[in-house]
Parts: C-alpha cells; structure tokens; sequence
C-alpha cells in the first residue's frame, strides 16, 4: 500500500509545478514626436487598482488590518499599499472612508520619475472605463486626478517638495458630489 502513496504525492506535485496559469497582458503603443514607446500592463497591476475603486463602497474594509491608536480619527494600517510601505484608511465625519499611501521620496528625479510611471499606470486601467485625468505641475508639484463621475471615488497623484525631500501621496477619495 505504501508503494502507491509515494508516487501518487510525487506525481500530484509534479503536476502542480507544470500547471500554468493564462495570464492576458494589454500592450499599448504611444508615439509621440517620432519616438515609439511601448509599454505592457498587466492584469494584476489594473486589479489592485480596480479592487481598490471597489472597495470604496465598504470602506475599503476587505484590506483594513489593526486599528490606529488615534483619538482624533477613525484610521486602520491596510494590507494593500499602492505605494510606499505605511498605507491607510480613514474614515471622515459623514463616515466616508478615504484611502491614502504617502511615501518620502529622496531626489527630484527619482519623485517625478515614480510619480509618472504610476500616473501612466492609472491612465492605462481607468481611461479604458472612461475615466477623465488632469494634470497640474508647478516648480515644486505634480497632481493628477482622475475622475469618472459625481458618485465615483476620485483618485489622486500628487508630489510635493517638502523641505529638502519629496514625498508622494497616492489617495483614493469621496466623490465630488459628496
């Protein structure tokens, strides 16, 4: 009898390492002034992003862990970060739960170069689904937002200088008609 268990393990395994799963990628080409840039993004990235947007109806509370210690707020540590290591819930006055990551970031070209590559990212899984993005950049700023319409979450970019460093804040916030 135990000259068959042994095999039959081994060979479910194996099997499971062969298994392969079908993952589709969306790939975009922009050309702009004669230069082609092709970028990929993939299910997973557009699926954290949309979890998120789903999430908001909740509370975000499927991704909620460990309360913080706050007199002032309703706020809890997440399990999904966007950015950076330390994202949040918060929960405002009328109830309304915003989420939000910040991160410090160390140099000019390191901030813009992080802040363009998710905008890029956003742009690519929400303007799809008809989602409307601004952009406004000062000396010491960028912010983009996206917006779909009055009762859908707005979801916010932004980067500032702070100090000597930068710091970006990626938000996911209550409607503007709210």
């Amino acid at each position: 009898m135990k000259n068959y268990i042994i095999p039959s393990i081994v060979a479910f395994i194996l099997a499971g390492c062969t298994s392969k799963t079908d993952q589709t990628t969306t790939t975009t080409t922009t050309t702009t002034t004669n230069q082609s840039v092709k970028t990929t993004v993939t299910p997973d990235e557009c699926s954290t992003i949309n979890n998120l947007i789903n999430g908001y109806e909740s509370g975000f509370n499927s991704i909620k862990t460990d309360k913080v210690n706050n007199q002032f707020t309703n706020q809890w540590r997440t399990n999904t970060h966007m950015i950076g290591a330390n994202c949040t819930v918060t929960l405002n006055k009328s109830e309304q739960a915003s989420y939000q990551c910040q991160t410090p970031v160390k140099t000019q070209t390191q901030t813009i170069k992080s802040h363009q590559k998710l905008a890029k990212q956003l742009r690519q899984c929400l303007t799809k689904a008809g989602w409307f993005e601004s952009q406004k950049e000062t000396a010491s700023s960028i912010y983009s937002t996206f917006v779909l319409d009055t009762k859908t979450p707005v979801i916010t970019l932004a980067t500032n200088q702070e100090g000597i460093g930068f710091s970006t804040r990626f938000e996911i916030a209550p409607p503007l008609g709210l």
